[in-house]
């Protein structure tokens, strides 16, 4: 609860204004000693959550670059992707295929006959069957149902992944009008064809046993370089080894085909690379503003012992060879990576090139190998940024120091609450005892002038 006083009443000083000034008084150099460290708590906090978010973002630029894989992957490329598309693993061997597509995979289709009675045509209590190899499932059918209402039936069934339903209404064959069903299997491949049967009233017989079949259920055919294969899908895997082969469209006339052909994927690999150089520069431009000798605008960091460290570590380890490489393409610089005058990286693209072309083969040791720039990189940063790394390290001190600001900030009010109540007893008994004293003084200067003969001024 508050203090409330009103003091002055008995030694007609402001005792109010004195306290709250002493109070002042005691708390401003605790106060502004809190409030520096706090600043400068605050500013080296923010710097160094700066460089780790710029220090994140390079592990991250490091760490594709780290992986073997990120130099086995393969290009796959084909003449004209209406016919065929390809994708193929990092184990696919390079090399030139003539792809001829013949025929595409295909379901089954039935037919029934032309219900004159439209999609109203009712038919007998009984179930229907359907079945394709082991997979198979029922569906009732009671003699309120509709045409249109046992096509529904049969597309909502629980178990009915393979067979698609669909009605024809206002259709002729022949002298008949009416409404057909047609049953499209979605299950592709030779000896794959859809087979409805029923039990129960002798109508169904229309809708299972006397369907049409107008389509039969046909394996996917391709020629490769004039070998023939099939697939039960229009997804060819390991026809070509490690190679997979969708196909959409068969060719016409026959003979003709497209080429595909699967080969390193040194783009990838080339715009990793290109990633990596311009997140680094990118963290360069960081480290300056946060280091910045500016006066008008000092780097958060500047003078600051990680910020340096880390940035000679760094370009101490982009200076330096591979060990375990023999041959010129050991260093950063011989594949066309040199640090340019304001510490940035820059590729020179003909160099780049070159490299990539004649010794492609050796990049994986360069950057993904223990000794490699990528994985020595990441271990670098993680010194920094992951548990227990130095500005992991740093941040968890320094926002231990925010609060225990914080704790004393609390101590600092409690101990100027306990003063001001302290003062503010001390003056309110001061401003007592005047008052009593002044009282005394009144009492006393009456009873002299009561006195006889007593007067307050003397006669000449």
């Amino acid at each position: 609860m508050g203090l409330i006083s009103i003091g002055g009443l008995g030694s007609g000083l402001d005792t109010k204004s004195i306290v709250e000034a002493l109070v002042a008084a005691e708390r401003a150099p605790k106060e502004n000693s809190l409030n520096r460290l706090e600043t400068d708590v605050t500013v080296s906090l923010t710097g160094l959550g700066g460089l780790k978010s710029a220090l994140d973002e390079l592990r991250t630029a490091a760490f594709d670059l780290s992986l073997s894989t990120s130099f086995s992957k393969r290009s796959v490329t084909v003449s004209d992707s209406d016919f065929f598309t390809a994708t193929a693993t990092s184990s696919a061997t390079a090399g030139t295929y003539a792809i001829e597509v013949s025929t595409l995979a295909a379901g089954s289709i039935h037919q029934s006959q032309v219900f004159t009675g439209g999609s109203s045509t009712t038919f007998g209590d009984g179930t229907l069957t359907f079945t394709i190899g082991s997979d198979t499932f029922d569906v009732a059918v009671s003699a309120t149902d509709t045409l249109e209402d046992i096509r529904n039936n049969i597309n909502a069934a629980t178990g009915n992944d393979f067979v698609s339903v669909n009605l024809l209404n206002n259709v002729t064959s022949g002298p008949d009008t009416g409404s057909v069903l047609t049953f499209n299997s979605t299950t592709t491949g030779t000896g794959n064809d859809l087979v409805v049967t029923f039990s129960g009233d002798a109508s169904l017989a229309d809708l299972s046993t006397g369907l049409t079949q107008t389509q039969t259920a046909i394996d996917a055919s391709i020629l490769v370089d004039g070998f023939a294969a099939t697939s039960s899908t229009n997804k060819f895997e390991n026809i070509i080894q490690n190679v997979t082969i969708d196909v959409s469209k068969a060719h016409t006339p026959a003979g003709t085909t497209d080429t595909l052909t699967v080969s390193l994927d040194t783009n990838s690999t080339k715009s990793l690379i290109t990633n990596f150089v311009d997140t680094f520069n990118a963290y360069v431009d960081v480290s300056k503003q946060l280091g910045s000798a500016d006066t008008a605008q000092p780097g958060l960091l500047l003078g600051d012992s990680t910020l340096r460290q880390v940035d000679s570590q760094i370009r101490n380890l982009f200076a330096s060879t591979v060990s375990t490489i023999t041959g010129d393409f050991n260093s950063l610089s011989a594949i066309g990576i040199t640090t340019t005058q304001d510490g940035k990286l820059e590729i020179d693209n003909d160099t780049l090139d070159t490299a990539i072309d004649s010794n492609f083969e050796q990049f994986d040791d360069l950057f993904a190998s223990e000794e490699g720039f990528a994985t020595q990189l990441r271990s670098l940063i993680d010194n920094y940024t992951g548990s227990g790394g130095v500005i992991t390290s740093r941040t968890e001190s320094l926002n231990e120091q925010l609060s225990q600001i914080a704790d004393e900030r609390i101590s600092l009010d409690l101990r100027i609450e306990s003063l001001t109540l302290r003062l503010t007893n001390q003056f309110a008994t001061m401003d007592a005892i005047v008052a009593q004293f002044n009282s005394t003084q009144s009492f006393i200067a009456q009873q002299f002038a009561n006195l006889p003969g007593f007067s307050s001024n003397k006669s000449e």
